[in-house]
Order: C-alpha cells, then sequence, then structure tokens
C-alpha cells in the first residue's frame, strides 16, 4: 500500500508538471501577435542598416499557405504523395509479447516556404511534428513466420502544398534570408499545425485541466494511502 501510495503522489506530480507546460505553451502563443512577412522583413532590414548582418531573431507567429521551394515538391516514401512535408512509421506487434515496437519513424527535414499576403518566408520544420497533418496512410497487415507471426502497422502524413498553417517559432536571417524555425531558448514553442491559433489556445487550455484535475486527484488519492500504510 505504501508503495503503490507513492507512485500516485510521483504521477500526481508529473502531471501537474506537464498542466503547468501546457499554460507556459498557451501563454507564449498569447503573447505572441500574428506577423506579416513584410513587418519581419522590415525590421531585419532595419538592423542590416545598422550594420548587423544574418543576426535578427524575433519569436513570433505567421499564418501562410504552404508551398515547395525551387527545388520542387517533395514525395513522401509510402504513398508518394505531392507533399512539402511528411512523416512516415512503421509499428510491429507479435503475438507472442503482444507489445507494440517502433521498427521505422522518418520525417522530411527540407525547409519550404510559407506564403502569406505580404510576403514569403522560409520554415525549417526540423524539431517538431506538425498538429493535424493530412493523414494518407494507415495499413495494417500480418507478417512474419511461426511465432514470430505479428501485425504492421504502417501510416504517412502530409503537409501538401497549398496548406494553410499557423507556424509559431523564431524567425532569423542566420543564412541570408528570413526563415521560421525552431527557437533557440527551450521555453519558447515551436508550433506548425493545420489549426488556427485559437483552435490550440482552446486545445492546451482543456488539456492542462484534464492534467491539473488528474494530477491533484492522483496526488491526494497516494497520500491517503501512504497516510493509511503509516497509521497501520
Amino acid at each position: 500500500m505504501l508503495l503503490f501510495g507513492l507512485v500516485l503522489i510521483a504521477l500526481g506530480a508529473a502531471a501537474v508538471v506537464a498542466a503547468n507546460r501546457r499554460v507556459a505553451l498557451r501563454h507564449a502563443m498569447i503573447g505572441s501577435s500574428t506577423s506579416a512577412v513584410a513587418d519581419l522583413a522590415v525590421e531585419r532590414e532595419a538592423l542590416v542598416e545598422l550594420g548587423t548582418v544574418g543576426g535578427f531573431r524575433k519569436v513570433c507567429a505567421v499564418v501562410g499557405y504552404a508551398h515547395p521551394t525551387d527545388d520542387g515538391p517533395l514525395r513522401s516514401p509510402q504513398t508518394g504523395t505531392e507533399c512539402v512535408w511528411y512523416r512516415r512509421t512503421v509499428r510491429r506487434r507479435t503475438d507472442q509479447d503482444g507489445v507494440w515496437e517502433t521498427v521505422l519513424e522518418e520525417a522530411s527535414e527540407r525547409p519550404f516556404v510559407l506564403v502569406e499576403e505580404t510576403g514569403n518566408i522560409g520554415v525549417d520544420p526540423r524539431g517538431t511534428v506538425p498538429v493535424q497533418p493530412e493523414k494518407v496512410a494507415g495499413e495494417s497487415s500480418f507478417e512474419g513466420g511461426g511465432h514470430l507471426v505479428g501485425e504492421v502497422v504502417r501510416e504517412e502524413w502530409v503537409l501538401r502544398p497549398g496548406a494553410e498553417l499557423y507556424v509559431h517559432g523564431e524567425a532569423h536571417d542566420r543564412d541570408g534570408s528570413l526563415v521560421i524555425a525552431r527557437p533557440e531558448s527551450e521555453t519558447d514553442p515551436f508550433v506548425v499545425s493545420t489549426r488556427t491559433s485559437t483552435a490550440l489556445r482552446d486545445d492546451s487550455l482543456l488539456l492542462q485541466r484534464r492534467w491539473a484535475w488528474g494530477g491533484a486527484a492522483s496526488g491526494a488519492a497516494g497520500l491517503a494511502l501512504v497516510v493509511a500504510a503509516l497509521l497501520t
């Protein structure tokens, strides 16, 4: 009983930490207004005129439409879907242990372009998984032989050219052109999403409440078990 109570307290504490992270994410998005690419370009040029080249940094959010670079669109490896970004996973579960194992997980890292009405900005997708991309494959099959026969699930997601995206990250010009990417500070979120900022904030608030309520309940139950164990 004592051990189980301590485990519940630890789980409750972890849930509270998760809730606090959701609060930080929501506050970061609330505090960062949507920027026009033209305005970012003006701010960058002001630094260049002052002699600062490649030193522009600004945490911001941009809303626009995804387009490939001059190199052309990507083709997703499983379905061959034309896209600007893809992710695929292969998971396997054998009859022997019934535990899912990730056999393969890969995502494209090539930058793409976000086009909005005042200009274009590059997007470096490394360091995040886009929120609610389009799922284009979810195949399940049984493979193997003998006792190693197991279920294999192959899934794939893409962002197609023309998809409307909300991107929250850090705009910079380290390579000479404006790019929005994962912020250098770990406290600033990097979000690429097909959902709007309002929907993301609502989701974050809901998850925060669930984690907080669950953490409080788990901690209270664990404390009760610990007290009961110590009194018996």
